[in-house]
């Protein structure tokens, strides 16, 4: 269960968990922790002992960023209250970090985070805490989940099967947009929320998803992500994050009721996953709570990155062009009394390879995750800078994805070809990307297992958003606005757009009659995208 909660399945949250939750768990609040000049040079604070601490506090990930564009080092420590946070920015010393998971270790997070977050008592930490880094060997509530979701969600009939369940549910709320001849306006991002929340819940829980017969549960879900940086605090959270508290209980009792009924009977091989590892290790009755996560990881990052990639293609009118050619070479007609166009879905990553990189650089430049470690042992870090024990380690992605020594001098801007280029130098061997340089998945022993799933879901869904609808912004100046990304959100590695974007969706002119599906031959899941 909880080991995943950095890979993806359990969440992207430990791999957004920021500084808030690392100030936190250091516990000890002495001032002035003793320098070695082995270690990483220090960053002064504007404010004696406290300035780091108010900077995280004020900007959350953002100020690793911040601080990292500003001194431009590899590696840097913030001496806070009592500890220090190393700052890692190189390549070359994340993939270093990632390769010694014993001295940089992420499970004090878990220990750290469950009680706050999914608010898990004494006996379901007791159950999470035996065995948790599988040092004993290969047993225990996580190692056995963790095993248990890497199988459902690496390319395979179980994910084939998810996809398709995802997929088809997303077409439904699609159709609702044909109503109007002139077209419908909304809110952009709303209606993805919307979307993506009921077809993920349907793909992972089956026919008896509580999200379907209790339409409420979605805004609960969102209400509790909304105050997650307050339940990760831990203060007074009934009072200072009334709305997530209470969204979290009405959240769990939905949940015990569907597994109460045996719900995973018919969910995905994910939940049947998930549900045994339950059963086995006697954490049944914490299953509900355990899915705060499950949820997180499917929906808290697609959900934003759909929007970014629809605002992306669709105010660039080339590269929409471009696209739509693409698309339809993997697009079957048949024509009858209705014309049928049916996008086989297996086809879309040889036949428009364009859009599997439009994706990667969508993530590229809205990625604003951290990567978090904590030292358990000193030690020196490609034999050059010491890392003392008892510290936290933090690796921000956007740092690593904005170096123009790696990406090249348009660093800076959304080239949709990029990924294309490098791959293509890949395979002439005239380059080859460093496998720490792209950060939207983690990376080492904690690579997302669901990176194969989020971009069959999002690529497929997008290709049917291009080639059925024309977006454009409401209103007569036909300007695209786009918006900033929201600071602070502790769980997204993608974070949410700061305002939503209102648009018109009407059907694409001369395909007023012509019907759409997807098309499921073959594998529909294995999506090969850049990974660490």
């Amino acid at each position: 269960m909880m080991r995943a909660m950095e890979t993806g399945s359990f969440g992207y949250i430990a791999i957004a968990v920021t500084a808030v939750a690392a100030l936190v768990i250091l516990g000890n609040y002495s001032l002035g922790p003793r320098y070695d000049p082995r270690e990483p040079p220090v960053i002064q604070q504007k404010v004696p002992h406290i300035g780091h601490f108010i900077g995280l506090l004020q900007y959350g990930p953002r100020y690793f960023e911040l601080l990292s564009a500003k001194h431009r080092l590899p590696v840097f420590t913030l001496q806070t209250l009592g500890r220090k946070v190393y700052v890692v920015n190189s390549p070359d010393l994340i993939s270093a970090v990632q390769k010694n998971a014993k001295a940089f270790s992420f499970y004090p997070f878990v220990s750290f985070m469950s009680p706050r977050i999914f608010d898990a008592g004494d006996e379901a930490m007791a159950i999470i805490n035996d065995n948790i880094d599988g040092e004993k060997g290969q047993w225990g509530l996580i190692p056995d989940t963790s095993t248990g979701t890497h199988t459902a969600l690496a390319p395979s009939s179980s994910l084939d099967s998810m996809t398709r369940t995802m997929l088809t549910k997303l077409e439904e709320f699609m159709k609702h947009l044909e109503a109007s001849s002139v077209g419908i306006e909304l809110d952009l991002y709303r209606w993805i929320r919307s979307a993506f929340t009921a077809a993920g819940t349907e793909a992972v829980y089956g026919p008896t998803n509580p999200f379907n017969s209790n339409p409420e549960l979605e805004e609960t879900f969102w209400e509790f992500e909304s105050d997650i940086t307050m339940l990760l605090l831990g203060i007074a959270p009934s009072r200072t994050a009334r709305k997530g508290y209470n969204a979290r209980k009405k959240f769990i009792a939905a949940m015990n009721e569907y597994f109460e009924n045996d719900g995973p009977e018919t969910g995905s091989d994910l939940i049947k996953a998930r549900w045994a590892a339950n059963k086995r290790y006697g954490a049944k009755q914490y299953s509900a709570t355990f899915e705060l996560g499950n949820l997180i990881g499917v929906l808290i990052n697609a959900t934003p990155t759909f929007f970014w990639i629809l605002l992306h293609i669709y105010s660039r009118p080339a590269l929409l062009a471009d696209l739509r050619a693409g698309i339809a070479s993997a697009t079957e007609s048949m024509t009858g009394d209705t014309t049928m166009q049916t996008i086989i879905i297996s086809r879309l990553r040889d036949h428009c390879p364009l859009l599997l990189s439009t994706y990667q650089e969508t993530l590229r430049l809205q990625t604003h995750n951290t990567s978090s470690r904590w030292v358990t042992k000193d030690t020196l870090l490609a034999d050059q800078y010491l890392l003392k024990a008892g510290n936290v380690i933090q690796m921000p992605g956007y740092p690593v994805h904005t170096l123009s020594s790696v990406w090249g001098s348009d660093v800076e801007s959304f080239n949709p070809s990029r990924f294309l280029k490098l791959e293509k130098k890949s395979k002439e061997k005239t380059q080859k990307q460093h496998p720490a340089s792209f950060r939207s998945f983690g990376g080492g022993a904690t690579l997302c297992p669901g990176r194969h799933f989020a971009a069959a879901e999002i690529c497929a869904a997008a290709a049917m958003m291009v080639m059925r609808f024309d977006l454009e912004p409401a209103g007569n100046s036909g300007v695209w606005a786009i918006p900033d990304w929201k600071h602070g959100k502790v769980a997204s590695a993608v974070p949410p757009p700061d305002r939503d974007v209102k648009v018109r969706v009407r059907m694409r002119k001369g395909m007023e009659d012509v019907k759409w599906r997807f098309g499921f031959e073959g594998s529909v899941s294995k999506y090969e995208v850049f990974a660490s």
